[in-house]
């Protein structure tokens, strides 16, 4: 085994820890850390979509995987945990403070009604509950061009995936064509999101799900019954509409250096996975990038793309832009940034899609059909279950959603 410290590619991939991933391959390096490392990763832009901080620490002795199958280094979800109940704001033009609220452990979101602006800095604190305190670079917002088109077609080879069959899924991959300034440098980076219809709200083991009322509104739950065979499961329907999230967890970045003012046509910014044959929602987000935020994330991408064969230099931490201001040599992984963003919403049919069922994220995600649980004499009516918002779903219609498309 190579000892090391903790490799950062988690910044990238924080939010696609839950969802599906690559298979490992015979030429894989692990990567054994030697502490903890604090991991910091957001973006302030001008959307009108909150901005969300995550920050979060590895554990010490964490293993870091490596494959030339799969192209990134990241933890297991056990070797990180939140940071949780810390002061977070997010100061604008060295002057407006605003403070950020948990939302969930470890994502801290910027308060209701805020804006960013281009043109404007903004820098990053916050504070841990033993009086530990740690600030950013001051970080610009820079415009962004404006995407032209957005199309995308079938791709029956797909992607990597490892709960597919053979280790692949198909995908509809979404290309954009966009203008690029001439005259200035210009660097970019490239998010998606999807949301997809879910119907499947709770599965409850060796347990039946129930609701309640109360002065916080409706809950649900799963409470065990012994009667029930220990390997017995019961799912339960939504009971409204709601969609699952999906996030990209591939790092796309581009530098205008060579191509500067030139019109930029058919640029891949999206592989979205064939999970069912519903139409989905996909939004697409254009971001700029300053020299250094650009720099960092393009050292992380050839870390991670020429790390996985026995020739390789083994992954090493590379240093973000957050500092311990006590502690000035403490290694603090990730990047706070800021970033004037352009975003599409594309409604996709999935008409030109083959060989996917209609509501199959359930399946696909479990590798079996959902069960149901039937009616009888002391549960003559079974409850709906409680649609619960998340960063991974919500039961809120997405803006540019498009009822009755097929």
């Amino acid at each position: 085994m190579i000892k090391k410290r903790a490799f950062p590619h988690l910044l990238i991939f924080i939010f696609g820890l839950l969802l599906t991933t690559s298979c490992i391959d015979p030429y894989k390096v692990t990567v054994q850390a030697e502490q903890s490392y604090l991991i910091v990763d957001g973006t302030i832009t001008n959307s009108d979509e909150l901005p969300i901080i995550s920050i979060f620490e590895t554990n010490e002795a964490s293993n870091f995987k490596s494959s030339q199958f799969t192209s990134t280094i990241s933890p297991k979800l056990k070797d990180v945990k939140p940071v949780t109940k810390i002061k977070v704001r997010v100061i604008e033009n060295e002057t407006n403070t605003y403070n950020l609220s948990e939302i969930q452990p470890g994502y801290y979101q910027m308060p209701i009604g805020f804006a960013g602006k281009i043109g404007n800095t903004y820098k990053l604190e916050f504070e841990k509950a033993n009086g530990e305190k740690f600030a950013s670079s001051l970080e610009k917002m820079l415009p962004v061009s404006k995407i032209n088109r957005v199309f995308d077609t079938f791709n029956s080879t797909g992607i990597k995936d490892k709960l597919a069959d053979g280790g692949q899924i198909s995908s509809n991959d979404i290309f954009i064509d966009f203008d690029d300034p001439s005259k200035e440098k210009n660097f970019y980076r490239w998010k998606w999101k999807s949301f997809e219809i879910q119907n499947i709200c709770e599965t409850c083991k060796q347990g039946r799900y129930f609701r309640s009322q109360s002065n916080l509104g409706p809950s649900g739950e799963c409470k065990i019954d012994t009667d029930l065979e220990a390997n017995n499961v019961f799912d339960y329907l939504c009971d409204s509409f709601c969609w699952d999230i999906f996030l990209s967890n591939k790092l796309d970045i581009f530098s205008d250096i060579y191509t500067d003012g030139l019109a930029q046509k058919n640029k891949l910014v999206a592989q979205i996975p064939l999970y069912q044959s519903n139409p989905c929602l996909v939004v697409i987000e254009q971001y700029s990038l300053n020299a250094n935020a650009y720099r960092y994330l393009k050292l992380l991408n050839d870390q991670s793309v020429n790390t996985g064969t026995l020739a390789d230099t083994p992954p090493a931490p590379i240093k973000g832009n957050m500092s311990n201001l006590s502690n000035p040599t403490q290694l603090i992984l990730g990047y706070f940034t800021a970033s004037g963003i352009e975003e599409v919403r594309y409604m996709m049919s999935r008409k030109n899609s083959r060989g996917a069922q209609p509501n199959g994220i359930f399946r696909y995600k479990n590798k079996r059909d959902y069960v149901l649980e039937s009616t009888s004499e002391s549960r003559p009516n079974i409850p709906l279950a409680i649609c619960k918002s998340s960063i991974f779903r919500t039961p809120n219609s997405p803006k540019g959603w498009q009822f009755g498309i097929q």
